[in-house]
């Protein structure tokens, strides 16, 4: 991973030269290679990243009461189109000091494409959606971040896994297919108990701004820890792991990738379920966000989640707030979310509590 970084910079300092203009004499046949070779990276290579830092606020009824200022994330993405058929990805946080992705692409048509590395597990629409688009702060409904592997049984909160993926998109761009193969385990860690995990989603658009998606997976974990939610599990333990999720996407208009311009209504709901060792969780979130003045959105998300349905391990959160997208992909954001718990949570995470959120997110 330490290589990773400097071979980063040398790439974008080869893509930078490319745009250098000299009034220098003709060139040499050394000199015309050197730039031929410059301008072809510089072609081939396209570097991205967003920061996200904020403030949060936390009281809890009948408890104590918290406050920091906080840094979310420090993204740096570079890809690279190594040919017309190959592609590959690197994605890594300053925050965690991790390489979050890794992966090559074999890209023979739209209809079938094939990547090898670690990328989000494709569980959920929403797991494979970047933070920079989600409207809650937090930024994941908790059914999502749990299932995709913040449960401490995985301990894998970056919802990411090492793997082989198949997908492509049929019937002119409304059915997209994925299927999975991954460890089901940590990232950057190898495979701790020999058995894989499958992973299969079905995205059918009959618009573009309107998808229903139905995902699920079947496999095995590996427990690094024990957990309070889930008892039937021990640390050390290779147990069942299975998952469900459906959802669907509505958008007002069909949207690009600059969300200062792009701006529209949406709605985003989701059901998900799973099962770990002998222990059932279930949880559902409807999200949306809604134009109401130049780069101003309200957003709101109402997100319940069952962690252990024989325990009654239930919270839901309630949230609004407001977002005001600046440029592109550049936002400012502040939100209240009000947390709700029945009687067993609170036996493990505390009273019911009131949540005050800010955040500035900046991004190329």
């Amino acid at each position: 991973m330490k290589r990773t970084i400097p071979f980063i910079v040398a790439l974008v300092f080869a893509a930078t030269t490319a745009w250098a203009e000299t009034n220098s004499p003709p060139e040499t046949n050394n000199e015309k290679d050197l730039k031929y070779w410059a301008n072809a990276v510089a072609s081939r290579i396209k570097v991205t990243g967003y920061a996200q830092a904020g403030y949060t606020a936390t009281m809890q009824e009948h408890g104590n009461n918290t406050n920091t200022f906080d840094m979310k994330r420090a993204i740096l993405m570079v890809a690279g189109e190594i040919t017309p058929e190959f592609y590959a990805f690197f994605m890594h946080d300053f925050k965690s000091k991790d390489m979050q992705e890794y992966y090559l692409e074999y890209r023979p048509s739209k209809t079938f494409r094939l990547r090898f590395g670690q990328s989000k597990i494709e569980l959920s629409m929403e797991n494979p959606m970047s933070p920079t688009v989600l409207e809650s702060i937090g930024p994941m409904s908790q059914s999502v971040y749990w299932l995709c592997g913040s449960d401490p049984l995985m301990a894998n909160p970056a919802g990411r896994d090492m793997g082989l993926m198949a997908y492509g998109d049929l019937f002119n761009n409304k059915l997209r297919y994925v299927l999975e193969v991954v460890n089901g385990g940590q990232t950057n860690t190898a495979d701790k108990d020999n058995r894989k995990n499958i992973i299969a989603k079905l995205e059918y658009r009959p618009e573009p701004n309107f998808r229903i998606s139905a995902s699920g997976q079947l496999g095995y974990g590996y427990a690094v820890n024990n957990s309070a939610y889930n008892t039937t599990v021990t640390e050390g333990e290779t147990y069942r792991q299975n998952r469900y999720a459906v959802g669907v996407e509505w958008k007002s208009k069909k949207t690009g990738t600059d969300y200062h311009k792009n701006r529209c209504v949406t709605i985003r709901t989701e059901a998900l379920g799973g099962k770990d060792g002998d222990c059932n969780s279930f949880g559902a979130y409807i999200s949306s966000a809604v134009p109401i003045y130049k780069g101003f959105d309200f957003v709101a998300m109402a997100d319940y989640m069952n962690y252990n349905t024989d325990a009654k391990l239930k919270k839901t959160n309630l949230m609004a707030g407001l977002q005001y997208w600046i440029f592109k992909k550049c936002r400012l954001q502040a939100q209240y979310t009000y947390s709700l718990r029945s009687d067993a949570m609170k036996m493990l995470q505390g009273n019911n509590q009131s949540i005050i959120q800010t955040q500035v997110q900046v991004a190329f």
